[in-house]
């Protein structure tokens, strides 16, 4: 078991598909704190409830302390 902890910065976007053919895309970024990179992958599916509209783009390690 480590005691560091690790900063991770998750790129993301929500993507939507309306009715007429148009699609809507916003674009965010959050910082999160997680042992792993797949655990901050899961912070953020959590946040967004497992949204199908949520797309990861990239996930990178910021620093550790």
């Amino acid at each position: 078991m480590s005691n560091w902890k690790t900063d991770f910065e998750v790129k993301f976007h929500l993507q939507f598909k309306h009715t007429n053919g148009s699609i809507e895309q916003k674009y965010s970024s959050l910082i999160v704190e997680a042992d792993t990179e797949d655990k901050a992958k899961e912070i953020i599916i959590h946040q967004y409830e497992n949204s199908s509209f949520l797309i990861i783009d990239s996930i990178k390690k910021l620093w550790e302390y």
